[in-house]
């Protein structure tokens, strides 16, 4: 049995925080947001009174109503709900569980990938496996970012310092997307992997606290563990390597041809970094015309920024019958990549 994409969903909470209110409001650098490109972004919680008005289950099982709608399909016919993410709501319960309870699905088997940017590609992966094992036969799977907590406790606390700091609150996304995977005669769903290559490269970014090595006493708090962390000029290094090695994999692995696909969704660090990226990739003849990408206008919204430009490129009637499209994912945590090639059989 083979799977397909039958439906995508997207959902960005509130109003879109501009670079004149993180300049005005919260003293970001405005040479900062120019250099990094970025427009906009969502937060989940109130910019003028810190409250969180939104979870990321919320905006997960949100997500997923809209798959739904766009899938023709009734929320009972899913039997495997995966949720990713880079935080989940909570250590315990998984955020998989939160949203099957908001989406009123009475059973399903549910699982939650905690990972960054690469989540998406490995859920697919997996839902992938699971219909043609014959495990599964609709597969609902939400990525969700939810960050904007930490920032928020930061500057309350006059914790934000320095560039690392604000290029974190300036960045970073709050969102949600989704995709409702079926099984399907046609094959739609054309090969799918994730491998990492984290061995003997530091952590590129990284939050030490929250597990059981530093569950949040006064030592970890006076380290500054409980704030994100990255190492720019690490990212800097090894990212691009990371976006070659997906592609490459993904054209060993079905014989493709970069000329044959329609798309290419790229990972979406920042724009900065990602145009860097692109140009490297031009000078060596790559199409860059086929690279879709929106996190200069709406944030990195990590893992869910992929199915957002899925569902962009889908809705602006950019997508037809037959279209080659791939997907491509990278992140710095520990060095991990993947990619999905998918043929439109919507």
């Amino acid at each position: 049995m083979n799977s397909k994409i039958s439906g995508i969903g997207s959902y960005f909470p509130g109003t879109a925080v501009s670079n004149e209110m993180l300049s005005e409001e919260f003293d970001i650098d405005p040479w900062l947001l120019k250099e990094l490109g970025v427009e906009n972004r969502f937060w989940a919680s109130d910019p003028k009174d810190y409250t969180l008005n939104e979870t990321q289950s919320e905006m997960m099982a949100k997500a997923i109503e809209s798959a739904i709608v766009d899938s023709k399909i009734k929320k009972d016919e899913i039997d495997l709900l995966i949720t990713t993410s880079t935080v989940p709501d909570y250590t315990l319960p998984t955020t998989a569980t939160l949203v099957q309870e908001l989406l009123d699905i009475k059973k399903c088997n549910a699982l939650e990938i905690h990972c960054g940017c690469v989540g998406a590609l490995q859920a697919i992966d997996i839902a992938n496996c699971y219909i043609k094992c014959g495990k599964a036969k609709t597969v609902a799977i939400a990525a969700g970012n939810l960050m904007s907590t930490y920032w928020l406790r930061d500057w309350k606390n006059n914790e934000i310092e320095g560039m690392a700091d604000q290029l974190n609150m300036a960045m970073f996304s709050d969102s949600a997307s989704a995709i409702i995977i079926q099984e399907s005669k046609e094959e739609g769903i054309l090969y799918s992997f994730s491998e990492s290559i984290g061995t003997g490269i530091e952590k590129g970014i990284f939050l030490d606290m929250g597990g059981a090595v530093y569950p949040g006493d006064k030592t970890a708090f006076a380290e500054n563990r409980h704030k994100w962390s990255q190492r720019p000029k690490l990212i800097k290094k090894h990212g691009s390597t990371l976006s070659k090695n997906a592609i490459e994999k993904l054209a060993e692995g079905t014989g493709i041809r970069i000329d044959e696909l329609k798309w290419i969704i790229f990972p979406q660090a920042n724009p900065s970094l990602l145009l860097n990226d692109i140009e490297g990739l031009k000078s060596n003849g790559f199409p860059v015309e086929k690279i879709r990408y929106n996190v200069d206008k709406v944030g990195n919204s990590a893992t869910a920024s992929l199915f957002h430009v899925l569902y962009e490129i889908d809705k602006n009637g950019e997508l037809t019958e037959g279209d080659k499209v791939a997907i491509i994912g990278g992140e710095a945590s520990k060095w991990m990549y993947g990619g999905v090639l998918i043929e439109w059989k919507k």
